[in-house]
């Protein structure tokens, strides 16, 4: 049996351990939180400047499908980005369970879109063959690629606790980000259209980010 040392023994090594400490900076999010809002800020400019801006907002008379989707996507976006951050930070006790009730409510859409096209099968078809629709997928998961890069440098700078929940966060935040900028373009207020094509950046962004971002920030 080990002989437990002496006590002005155990003080020594005790003070040894205390002297090689160094005082650690609190993570802080407000820088990636800036990154991150300048880059959307940048990819909006892009898309209107690039695309053009949708009729009804040029004409200052948003319709009610681009509020909705709007509104939708900034939602289920902030919850998501705020549970990104908070990943960074792994305490006892916290609480991040609110991206799921945003990304269920979202989901309405892609759910809504289905019972509409159960309802209307041409319209549907019409709405899955438009080129546009993978315009929308394109750009979307392109600024979805670059909005994610600030999370993922963030979450690196921390000590995430739960690789595969942060990816698929930061999927999920960073497609709703990149569609949230594609529909200021976006002209069509079809649900089947919103359902599906949105719905497939989300989605795909959503799995992309669970597959890749895992490896990046291990620790």
């Amino acid at each position: 049996m080990t002989a437990m040392p002496p006590r002005a023994g155990l003080d020594d090594l005790l003070d040894q351990l205390a002297a090689d400490l160094a005082p650690v900076t609190p993570l802080d999010d407000r820088p990636a939180q800036l990154r991150l809002a300048l880059l959307l800020a940048a990819a909006m400019a892009l898309v209107v400047a690039g695309l053009g801006l949708r009729p009804d907002l040029m004409a200052a008379q948003p319709g009610p499908m681009f509020l909705l989707r709007c509104g939708t996507l900034a939602l289920l976006a902030l919850v998501c980005v705020a549970a990104v951050l908070a990943q960074a930070h792994p305490g006892v006790g916290r609480s991040g369970h609110g991206w799921q009730a945003a990304a269920a409510m979202a989901a309405l859409f892609p759910l809504a879109a289905v019972v509409q096209g159960l309802a209307d099968p041409q319209h549907a078809r019409a709405m899955m063959a438009m080129a546009s629709g993978w315009q929308c997928l394109r750009t979307s998961l392109a600024i979805a690629a670059a909005c994610a890069v600030p999370m993922v440098l963030h979450l690196r700078r921390g000590a995430p606790v739960a690789p595969e929940r942060a990816g698929l966060l930061v999927g999920l935040a960073a497609g709703s980000l990149g569609a949230l900028a594609y529909n200021l373009h976006c002209p069509f207020n079809s649900v089947v259209y919103v359902g599906l094509w949105y719905g497939l950046a989300v989605a795909g962004a959503a799995l992309a980010g669970r597959l890749v971002v895992p490896r990046l920030i291990r620790w």
